[in-house]
């Protein structure tokens, strides 16, 4: 069974038409309609029921479809593999995450380890596609905020805040904590509800039983930090500060909001006790950043200010 055809079934999968396949694949349609009879032929089964419609897939064919995925998620891999350890590059790990954390949290890590560092690259992507970049093999593990796919090796290397990110004028600039009560009655400035910190931000409000509108919403946590910074209202967010704006926690009944961080690899990667070591040493570096339990994490305010309530 050639990995080549398997391409061609996925691709007609993903597009629904041979049409469309045909274009990502730069195969014409006619061939890749044949190339896709002879897989048929090669495995004894339809893949597909062929109508005037269009294409369908059979009941065998949405079988076989996660199959022909996972072999071409290895062979990805394994190319993947070669050719790092053909370049001499074996040494140097390539981590997936997202722009947000590999801003607060990658980066200052790099540049802690100095120039004999593990990590040599990074590939940044939302953090819904975090893993699946690593499955295909762009990546020799990930840093992720979602749980991880049960196929892969995982850990939690820490936790980082939700914060709340206020101008310096503000009254609550040098709280310890906020508490979602206080919050609430503020001018927020909030992500999409497509974000994973907006999610976790409304779930803990609407556990305490209360409800806000958002003053702003936006795509853009950069843009979401610039509003704040210009006295626009608080933004919510996992980012680190800018432009002198105070990061306070954000309390809720069970403790201050925090999003988890999963280490996640693969126990047959050719580095997989470099990325173990790498993954030790990044904890490590984690909770000097976000010491869970303390309230001056980025606040940058007197161990004697108080809460606010």
């Amino acid at each position: 069974m050639e990995l080549r055809l398997l391409r061609y079934f996925v691709a007609v999968c993903e597009h629904g038409t041979v049409h469309g396949a045909a274009d990502t694949v730069h195969v014409a349609q006619p061939s890749l309609s044949r190339q896709i009879r002879r897989l048929e032929q090669d495995l004894g089964f339809a893949l597909f029921d062929r109508a005037p419609r269009g294409l369908t897939l059979t009941a065998a064919g949405r079988a076989f479809l996660p199959v022909a995925q996972d072999l071409l998620t290895r062979a990805a891999r394994a190319t993947s593999t070669a050719r790092a350890i053909a370049s001499g590059a074996g040494d140097s790990l390539t981590v997936a995450s997202a722009a947000t954390t590999v801003t607060d949290i990658i980066a200052p890590f790099v540049v802690r380890q100095g120039a004999d560092g593990p990590i040599g690259n990074t590939v940044e992507v939302f953090p819904e596609n975090v893993y699946g970049v690593f499955a295909r093999g762009d990546a020799d593990f990930a840093v992720g905020t979602r749980i991880p796919p049960a196929e892969f090796r995982s850990r939690v290397i820490g936790h980082a805040y939700l914060w709340a990110q206020v101008h310096p004028a503000h009254p609550l600039a040098g709280a310890r904590s906020i508490s979602l009560a206080r919050l609430v009655n503020e001018p927020l400035i909030v992500m999409s509800r497509s974000h994973g910190v907006r999610h976790m931000f409304d779930t803990a409000v609407a556990r305490a039983g209360l409800s806000y509108t958002p003053a702003v919403e936006t795509d853009s946590s950069a843009l979401a930090i610039a509003l704040a910074a210009a006295g626009r209202g608080l933004s919510v967010l996992s980012d680190d500060s800018r432009y002198g704006l105070r990061t306070v926690p954000i309390r809720a009944a069970d403790g201050d909001l925090a999003i988890t961080l999963y280490g996640v690899w693969d126990d047959k990667h050719f580095a997989r006790d470099r990325i173990v070591q790498c993954l030790d040493e990044l904890g490590d570096f984690v909770a000097e950043l976000y010491p869970q339990g303390s309230h001056s994490a980025r606040s940058s305010v007197r161990p004697d200010t108080p809460d606010a309530s």
